[in-house]
């Protein structure tokens, strides 16, 4: 490998551990496994339901949720797997409906924790091995021409092009970006996503 070649796998290295989500509260002190929380879940066709969900651990999470009627119920009203509806939350904890499961191949629906929502919706996906690791997802749910979810190292290689490719709706920061101005950069992704997401807001007021 080249002199360049390893600076790349070095930069996008740290870049990958720079923009992984800060985990969320899995502590017993907000959180317990087995335990019945507030929440509600959004149905295929849009409404909303309001009700309580088993809180289960990360990976059993993402692939079923358990719904109930009311707090004091001993079963389930309802089991939904991440084809039965488009999100639901439980306590703190926000789900939605993706084609994500890690890997590079299929990738089968999945419920993904979201972190930060906005015109690119940050997510954690718990990886289904024994080391239950959080990777970070991107996706854009308003944009049909980027609407695959996406992990950091997809910018790794051709980094200007593919981000300023991925935000071009917003011109301005698409060109800083696809001119490598200072600030702009590989390391700087997560900040680039956060004014992106500034500008979205504004945008849809």
């Amino acid at each position: 490998m080249t002199r360049t070649g390893i600076l790349i796998v070095l930069c996008l290295t740290l870049v990958v551990a720079k923009a992984q989500p800060k985990d969320p509260d899995w502590s017993e002190t907000v959180y317990k496994i087995g335990k019945i929380y507030p929440g509600f879940y959004v149905t295929n066709t849009n409404d909303t339901i309001h009700g309580y969900f088993l809180h289960d651990d990360k990976k059993g999470n993402q692939k079923k949720c358990r719904f109930y009627t009311n707090e004091m119920d001993k079963k389930p009203t309802a089991e939904f797997k991440p084809e039965d509806i488009k999100s639901y939350k439980v306590a703190d904890k926000l789900y939605r409906t993706l084609n994500y499961s890690g890997g590079l191949l299929n990738k089968p629906l999945r419920f993904l924790l979201v972190t930060n929502d906005g015109g690119i919706t940050e997510f954690v996906f718990y990886s289904e091995d024994a080391a239950v690791q959080a990777q970070g997802v991107f996706h854009k749910p308003k944009d049909p021409s980027h609407s695959d979810p996406i992990t950091v190292s997809y910018f790794g290689l051709s980094f200007a092009k593919k981000l300023s490719d991925y935000i071009s709706d917003y011109p301005v920061l698409a060109q800083k970006v696809a001119n490598k101005e200072k600030g702009y950069g590989l390391l700087n992704l997560m900040a680039i996503i956060a004014e992106y997401n500034e500008w979205f807001a504004t945008k849809r007021k």
